[in-house]
């Protein structure tokens, strides 16, 4: 057998089945990682939230009225103070980090709030007080998602519808 010069390689038939293996495989990663991505930052907004609420109780403990500011509090926050935010979301306060999330102070509520992204207006919050209105218990984290934003909060979280209020649903967690 005699090799004329020709070198071996890969012909076009078979880069093109390895470049549409590698396009499949991309196709089913990444919306799963992108799945993964969102649920460790809504972790961390859960937990931004249950500090802000054990930091909330401690000061109506201590002075008996609720805290109008994140000053007052004991705990610093990685975000800065927004007045948008405050007046369009009905807050006392809230501080915002990245345009991506903000925390709030709502009279008996802490609450986490994500501004953009496929979860835009889903997050997290802790009243002070139990609420039959809301069917909520106080001290107790429970998700929330816009009307429009389904499946932050039962698909992320597994979480069980317990109420609506205006153009929020709420979820409790497992």
């Amino acid at each position: 057998m005699k090799n004329n010069g020709c070198k071996r390689a890969f012909t076009l038939i078979e880069l093109l089945v390895v470049v549409l293996i590698i396009g499949i495989l991309a196709a089913i990663a990444l919306p799963q990682y992108q799945k993964a991505v969102w649920k460790s930052r809504a972790s961390e907004l859960q937990t931004l939230t249950r500090s802000l609420a054990t930091a909330q109780e401690a000061y109506y403990m201590a002075n008996s009225t609720l805290p109008t500011s994140f000053d007052v509090l004991d705990l610093s926050f990685p975000c800065t103070h927004s007045d948008e935010v405050t007046t369009a979301l009905d807050a006392h306060d809230a501080c915002v980090k990245d345009n991506k999330y903000a925390l709030m102070l709502i009279d008996w509520m802490s609450a986490a709030i994500f501004l953009d992204g496929p979860y835009a207006y889903g997050g997290f919050a802790v009243r002070v007080e139990d609420s039959e209105e809301y069917h909520v218990k106080g001290g107790q984290i429970y998700c929330f998602e816009g009307v429009d934003n389904l499946g932050f909060c039962d698909k992320l979280f597994k979480g069980t519808l317990v109420s609506t209020w205006g153009p929020y649903k709420v979820f409790s967690l497992p």
